[in-house]
């Protein structure tokens, strides 16, 4: 909603909600230039709405989350913190503002989303392209799916990276056997590990390709999404390829982007 300001000599104020003027303290947190969130301390806005004049009432609820803070996972994200990654996954990226994820949130989501800035797993960038920033997951964070389909045999992979152009491939062993299998054909492919553990392995062919689009892009950033949409080829092809370019320091990888080093 919208609220007009009253400007007064000394400074300019807001008219507050009713279940928020009964309250002595409130929090304002800062969640980028120009947005802010105001709101009752964790826990009380509740138990503020729900208590009546001189009646006596037990110790409100635990705010949704409060116990998955308690235990961490191996990446040190609660349950709680690792289910609002998953939301913010499941928004395109170019909607990932803060003004969309303002209405999409929920205060405890917005208050975890700023947590797992501080914990190095989600990122806020900003460029010409998207002005008003935009929230990136870093790739060792995010979230996997849970039924991963079994990984291939070199065989079957040999096949696919001549029929696609590129596999990307989970296991060191399957890594290793693919290799054996292309050892009289290294001036064809390339390859590389990530840093999120997975085998990265492209022919030169459709290396070229996805130079020849690259060179089209205009942006500050590239998303293998948008540009595999755009130009009609898989976003895991096209990652595979970036994720060999940054590794020959044509490229940054920035999470779920890459920037171009100029």
């Amino acid at each position: 909603m919208k609220v007009k300001t009253i400007q007064r000599e000394k400074g300019a104020y807001i008219k507050l909600p009713e279940d928020l003027r009964k309250l002595a303290e409130l929090e304002l947190f800062q969640l980028r230039d120009g947005y802010y969130l105001l709101s009752a301390p964790l826990g009380e806005a509740e138990s503020a709405a729900k208590v009546k004049p001189e009646t006596a009432r037990p110790e409100p609820a635990a705010a949704p989350g409060a116990k998955e803070k308690v235990a961490e996972d191996a990446k040190g994200l609660t349950s709680f913190e690792s289910k609002v990654l998953g939301k913010l996954a499941g928004i395109k990226f170019d909607q990932r503002a803060p003004f969309y994820i303002s209405k999409e949130f929920s205060r405890q989501d917005r208050e975890a989303l700023l947590s797992l800035e501080k914990k190095g797993a989600v990122t806020f960038i900003k460029s010409k392209k998207y002005p008003a920033g935009v929230y990136s997951i870093q790739n060792e964070f995010y979230p996997q799916k849970k039924e991963a389909e079994p990984e291939k045999d070199g065989s079957d992979l040999e096949k696919q990276l001549f029929r696609d152009g590129y596999v990307i491939v989970n296991d060191v062993r399957t890594a290793q056997s693919l290799s054996d299998m292309l050892q009289k054909q290294k001036g064809a492919i390339t390859g590389v590990k990530g840093f999120d553990g997975k085998y990265y392995v492209v022919t030169r062919a459709h290396m070229e390709r996805v130079r020849r689009v690259l060179a089209r892009w205009r942006g500050d950033y590239v998303d293998p999404k948008a540009l595999g949409a755009k130009f009609g080829m898989h976003p895991d092809g096209v990652k595979a390829v970036l994720k060999i370019l940054s590794e020959g320091g044509e490229y940054i990888e920035k999470g779920e982007v890459f920037l171009k080093v100029e």
